[in-house]
């Protein structure tokens, strides 16, 4: 099976897997097993659907990264984030559903925790829903990979609670389905400017984070609230909101004096917006283009941004989001085309591949044409191409022997002297 753009897909190919309508998670387009015809690529391309993944003869084994439960229940968490948002984006003071949120939360957890070799294609939650409610959702998912990770770190950052407490990742993931559900309060003027302009200094936007605190507090677990509330402080102290000292004066928030949740949230939050720069109220995503994933990665992986996140989450994320996921169609530097069929956490720009001739011109290779190719023990060959985007100057490689070894780091963080880790 192949993750394929929708300008790659061709008539006669089999649907691998469902569609669900882009701004309505619920409807249905198509269901798996379905043949692609001439008349359904173009409609699907026209209500906003991206991408498809189809069936491969000769890759089947690419299913074994994806789980029907895991996709159930992120169909449920885009259902959840879909309903309880609905009303408050036409009524600001309608309740939100917070024992929904945390059932559908608790469904993609379980999951996870029985799938772990599924949550490789994040596009599959980015692929439903509007703007707003894909970025909670995306949020939401990549917080719950980087917590589930990052478990020793939770342990190490949260000392004073029982350790199954402190690695429980549920409110993290509920802080990141609700991290921007003040967005919901702001005047259409303040939300057309942000998608405008993304001024991050705007205050009227940055009420937001207040916004949304007052929304949850009381509601969900302290954590999570203040995760909602500081969910734009930066680690090198250039975030908001300020926070008010016992003189009365107003201070940044820096290092580990935020919240773990919060770092979590910071890192999430930005590389879903950099991979989809229009998911916020109001935006209009037809008209702002995305970018791979590669290209976020590696913009998150150097200055500036990376000095304004904890540098142990963006190790995290590295480890848990491939550049070139598993069944991702791409162009290689020798100008072959192939499907990515394996990824390598230690050099996460050098994945496997096996070499697809024809595909872009509707031709299904033979077996003994499916080569596979470890890009690592070819060390000039890249990826050039993927998802339509130029990516041959996004690829990132380790700058020191052990950069990618998030295992080592944790090891690292656990063995320090307990005041110092503090």
């Amino acid at each position: 099976m192949l993750r394929v753009p929708i300008a790659l897909a061709r008539e006669g190919m089999v649907l691998a897997q469902g569609i669900c309508h882009p701004r309505r998670a619920e409807r249905v387009l198509l269901r798996a097993g379905v043949e692609l015809d001439a008349v359904m690529i173009p409609r699907l391309a026209s209500v906003g659907i991206t991408e498809v993944w189809v069936r491969y003869p000769g890759l089947e084994f690419i299913a074994a990264h994806m789980s029907p439960e895991l996709s159930n229940a992120k169909h449920e968490l885009r259902v959840t984030i879909a309903r309880a948002f609905h009303r408050p984006l036409r009524n600001a003071h309608a309740p939100l559903d917070f024992d929904r949120f945390h059932r559908a939360v608790r469904g993609v957890l379980s999951s996870l925790l029985t799938n772990p070799r599924a949550p490789l294609f994040l596009e599959e939650l980015g692929s439903a829903g509007s703007p707003a409610l894909r970025h909670a959702g995306n949020v939401c998912f990549v917080s719950l990979l980087l917590g589930l990770r990052l478990s020793d770190y939770l342990l190490a950052e949260r000392r004073r609670l029982a350790g199954h407490i402190a690695k429980d990742v549920t409110n993290l993931g509920v802080a990141g389905m609700l991290h921007d559900v003040g967005m919901l309060r702001l005047s259409r003027a303040v939300l057309q400017r942000w998608n405008e302009t993304q001024d991050e200094s705007d205050p009227e936007w940055r009420e937001h984070v207040h916004l949304g605190y007052e929304t949850v507090r009381g509601s969900i677990e302290p954590a999570a609230a203040a995760a909602v509330l500081h969910h734009h402080q930066r680690f090198d102290g250039s975030g908001f909101p300020m926070q008010r000292q016992h003189d009365g004066t107003r201070l940044p928030i820096g290092g580990r004096r935020i919240h773990v949740f919060a770092r979590i949230l910071a890192v999430a939050d930005l590389f879903d917006r950099l991979r989809n720069p229009a998911h916020a109220p109001l935006a209009n995503f037809t008209h702002a283009e995305s970018i791979p994933t590669v290209r976020a990665l590696r913009m998150l992986r150097e200055a500036p941004l990376a000095e304004r996140f904890d540098p142990l989450v963006i190790s995290g994320l590295l480890a848990v989001v491939p550049p070139y996921p598993p069944g991702s169609v791409v162009r290689l530097s020798t100008g072959d085309e192939a499907v990515v069929t394996a990824w390598h956490a230690e050099d996460p720009c050098r994945p496997t591949v096996t070499l697809t001739p024809g595909f872009s011109h509707g031709r299904i290779a033979s077996a003994h044409e499916l080569v596979p190719v470890d890009l690592r023990e070819f060390p000039s060959v890249m990826v050039a191409e993927a998802d339509g985007f130029s990516v041959l100057d996004d690829n990132f490689f380790a700058r020191t022997p052990r950069e990618f070894d998030l295992d080592a780091k944790l090891r690292a963080l656990v063995a320090r002297p307990r005041d110092e880790a503090a």
